[in-house]
């Protein structure tokens, strides 16, 4: 009994002077760093982390069910695309517009598929020119609402940038005074900050983002109001486009 006795108080004199080490090893206690280790912390290689450093996000408008307004959509694409250019980015954007929305359950495309950028998007004084393709008209569902949306879809996805004012549309490289019969299009078109939708931001991975998102970077006293204006008389405006019926 008393060797029995002498091997516990050894043991336990062998714990008390190597601190915590046995234990540890044992499973029974947690290690110093692993107290000081954020639980949500992910350790990732540098090829993973190069995939989140080389994207570059931008923001497109596209419809909503009824082309009442325009939700916003965050869509990360190639750094390597946009080679730090300005009119290189607002080609991507219109480009990507093209392509159409990630999720048609959540958007309505507001730019026809068969459409095509003929040159990449120029800017000057702020002014960006863009020239589509005679399918952006020719394959257009048509309707006012509908063209009110594709409009202000690319003038909205394009304003987003800092160096973008006013959008100018070209089709096959010439200005036309009508582009569904509607509206006048032959002009410079500004933001429509009223047209865009109070629902919070999609990203393609289908992270909805705080609804400020919206507010945010350049266009950050954009002030945005759900009214819809559904009437008018032929040299009024609409959300700014001039009615031309």
């Amino acid at each position: 009994m008393k060797k029995i006795i002498s091997i516990i108080l050894v043991v336990a004199s062998i714990i008390m002077f190597s601190g915590c080490s046995v234990l540890q090893k044992l499973g029974l206690q947690k290690e110093p760093e692993d107290e000081l280790r954020p639980v949500s912390s992910i350790i990732i290689g540098e090829t993973e982390a190069s995939k989140l450093t080389d994207k570059t996000p931008l923001r497109l408008y596209f419809a909503n069910e009824d082309n009442t307004k325009l939700k916003l959509e965050i869509r990360y694409v190639d750094s390597t695309d946009i080679k730090d250019s300005t009119s290189n980015m607002a080609t991507a954007i219109v480009n990507e517009l093209i392509k159409g929305p990630s999720d048609e359950r959540l958007f309505k495309r507001t730019v026809p598929s068969e459409a095509k950028l003929l040159s990449p998007v120029s800017i000057k004084n702020k002014v960006a020119t863009v020239d589509f393709s005679k399918e952006f008209k020719t394959k257009h569902p048509g309707g006012k609402d509908a063209e009110k949306m594709t409009i202000y879809s690319i003038v909205n996805s394009l304003t987003e940038l800092e160096e973008i004012e006013k959008v100018r549309f070209l089709i096959e490289g010439k200005e036309q005074k009508e582009f569904m019969g509607h509206f006048k299009f032959d002009a410079l078109f500004p933001r429509s900050p009223q047209l865009i939708s109070k629902d919070k931001a999609e990203t393609t991975t289908g992270i909805a983002e705080d609804d400020d998102f919206l507010l945010e970077g350049n266009n950050a006293g954009d002030y945005i109001d759900d009214s819809k204006e559904t009437s008018g008389q032929n040299g009024e405006t609409i959300d700014g486009l001039e009615i031309l019926e």
